[in-house]
């Protein structure tokens, strides 16, 4: 069997780099990808590979942020919250103080806008008290009902799923209830079941493994659509992003190609479609627009898109 290398999560200014891998087919016709090393270790197969140089790129550090200011004042703890938003979507930061399980406030955010608080106004005088911090993509909505969609991968293709919903393995909790994983080779692509904006995207990380440290490592990409939910496709290939953040993308179009990336223990592309709710990010249910109509996806299955007539 040949020897495998795992290829192939996270926001905004990215810087672009590169990297030298190695592909070959083996005798059944497969993709097979590694780096000079594991190949080398397969004379056949270093014989015969071709060389490739994939183009990766590196999320900085920007992500929305809480910022403490101090302000002028005749009040020495005098201060002020800075709230950011570098995203190109909608947000809402949520804070609380440390140790407390009720929030102080949320508040909404547009894209590439910032708001300022006044810590006062919620009862911190203490400019060293410690506050927690987080946000949700999105502004809040409803549940988004009866969605139908496109399988995520080209036409003329037939994959099976792996994982279904509420699967033992990983799809649990209300982020990943109604998550799906599809069986794919390395390399296959990865396309938008709706158009929308890339919200989030990275293709950074090159390994993959069912150990803890790789839980928050997938590469993935965000869309986010016109009714506020979006659609996250992770796991993908190292290198392999044909889009970027802020960009509008079609029904269809190509977004990445599978991979192995992250908490993974073989290729394949983890989807789900969440919304936030107000109160978290839920997961939603949906269906498949199939070659054999409109499908819920069940584990075990194999299912191919619907051909859309052109004329």
């Amino acid at each position: 069997m040949p020897l495998i290398i795992a290829l192939i999560l996270l926001f905004f200014n990215q810087s672009v780099f590169s990297v030298e891998l190695y592909r070959y087919q083996d005798s059944s016709g497969n993709w097979v990808f590694g780096d000079k090393r594991s190949l080398g270790n397969n004379k056949e197969a270093s014989s015969q590979a071709e060389k490739l140089t994939l183009v990766g790129n590196k999320p900085d550090k920007e992500k929305p942020t809480l910022i403490k200011e101090q302000v002028p004042s005749s009040q020495l703890a005098a201060q002020q919250w800075r709230l950011t938003n570098p995203l190109p979507v909608d947000i809402q930061h949520w804070l609380a103080v440390k140790g407390q399980k009720s929030f102080l406030t949320s508040a909404t955010v547009k894209p590439f806008q910032e708001i300022i608080l006044n810590p006062l106004e919620y009862g911190i005088a203490d400019k060293n008290q410690g506050i927690d911090h987080f946000y949700l993509l999105g502004k809040p909505v409803e549940q988004p009902k009866g969605r139908v969609i496109p399988p995520p991968f080209s036409a003329k293709k037939r994959y099976q799923i792996s994982q279904g919903f509420n699967g033992r393995y990983s799809h649990t909790g209300q982020g990943n209830r109604y998550a799906i994983d599809i069986a794919m080779a390395i390399g296959e692509s990865v396309n938008a079941v709706m158009p929308g904006i890339v919200a989030d995207a990275r293709d950074d990380f090159s390994m993959g493994g069912a150990a803890n440290y790789f839980l928050d490592k997938a590469n993935h990409i965000t869309i986010m659509h016109e009714d506020g939910s979006y659609a996250i496709y992770a796991h993908i290939l190292y290198g392999s992003l044909e889009v970027s953040i802020g960009d509008q993308v079609k029904q269809g179009q190509k977004l990445a190609r599978v991979g192995n990336t992250g908490f993974s223990t073989g290729p394949h592309l983890h989807f789900v479609m969440r919304y936030n709710s107000g109160a978290g990010a839920y997961s939603i249910p949906f269906k498949l627009d199939t070659d054999k109509g409109i499908k819920l996806p069940r584990e075990g299955r194999y299912y191919s898109p619907r051909l859309m007539n052109k004329n």
